[in-house]
């Protein structure tokens, strides 16, 4: 049954690469920018999550989660709920503390826009736009506003194939055997 469930993970994993018809990331155009946008969100301890819920099936409650095992210090950002894990929410990224400067998109892409709208002016300096399975947060009109407002992106991921174990860990790999991770990453050992 577990083999089953993996496998079928498995596919819809490389289905959602097969069906995508922009980039993953940015090695098409700059190898290095990917890679330094990436670990300088992993140096930030203090990140907020936009899309987090109480529901157990959230993306953004799991990310929040697993980066608290991982010591970091999280804030979900979601109009509509009072709090995620028992940390109060934050309803607009505006509101957040002067002090975090990192934000991951865990929402449909049809929100990245406004949520990057928030971004701007604030002291965010870093937008990770998470990809799962299928499209994730990613815009191009997101990605263009952050370049211009110099609000580092990272796209095409998810932060835990870079701090995770078990299926994280094997995200990773296949993205390193396929050639979807910066260049710089080929090479590293996960």
């Amino acid at each position: 049954m577990l083999d089953q469930m993996i496998a079928e993970k498995e596919e819809s994993f490389v289905q959602g690469f097969r069906e995508s018809k922009k980039p993953l990331n940015l090695m098409e155009t700059n190898p290095g920018i990917m890679k330094d946008n990436i670990q300088e969100f992993l140096d930030d301890k203090k990140v907020a999550i936009v899309g987090a819920s109480p529901n157990k099936d959230n993306w953004g409650r799991s990310l929040m989660v697993e980066l608290g095992k991982k010591d970091y210090q999280v804030f979900p950002v979601n109009p509509k709920c009072t709090e995620v894990e028992g940390v109060a929410c934050i309803p607009t990224v505006r509101e957040l503390p002067k002090d975090v400067f990192s934000v991951i998109l865990a929402v449909p892409s049809s929100l990245s826009d406004e949520i990057i709208d928030q971004c701007i002016g604030t002291p965010i300096k870093r937008v990770w736009m998470i990809r799962g399975v299928g499209k994730g947060a990613y815009t191009e009109s997101a990605h263009e506003k952050c370049k211009e407002n110099n609000i580092h992106v990272v796209y095409g991921f998810c932060p835990l194939m870079f701090l995770g174990d078990g299926m994280h860990k094997f995200h990773f790999w296949l993205r390193k055997t396929i050639g979807k991770l910066p260049a710089e990453y080929q090479l590293a050992d996960h």
